[in-house]
């Protein structure tokens, strides 16, 4: 259980990972750092960086606030926004990933020229092929 007094900024993460509970290995592969910086962060020997941060927001439930301050609850509520700001992140990966097929590319290309550039009817059939797709 994590202690609402954790002093310090690496007990205070120690005291999460081992509540969920985490190894030290599983967390550091989950948030793509080393187990030794890992290690250091917990015993107090560096901070968090902003990437490592970042990582620990994306990938778990920890309230990065909490994590620096100890104040406010341990682990975030579910906010519609950073869900919106994922899931937009998730497609355009996904869209970036598509795009090294050529052939895919041009039709895709030329889906969003028809859409940009078409009228109504245009846009409302492309709208009703995908759709009948999905």
């Amino acid at each position: 259980m994590v202690k609402e007094n954790e002093k310090t900024t690496g007990q205070r993460l120690r005291a999460w990972r081992k509540s969920v509970p985490l190894k030290l290995m599983q967390l550091s592969t989950k948030i793509k750092v080393s187990q030794g910086s890992l290690s250091d962060l917990e015993n107090d020997k560096s901070l968090p960086s902003a990437t490592t941060l970042a990582n620990l927001s994306l990938y778990t439930d920890l309230n990065i606030y909490w994590l620096l301050t100890g104040k406010g609850p341990v682990l975030k509520g579910p906010d519609p926004e950073m869900e919106r700001t994922t899931e937009t992140s998730r497609l355009y990966e996904d869209f970036v990933f598509m795009m090294q097929d050529r052939k895919l590319k041009g039709v895709v290309e030329k889906l969003i020229q028809i859409y940009r550039e078409g009228d109504a009817g245009k846009k409302a059939q492309i709208a009703g092929f995908l759709s009948a797709l999905g």
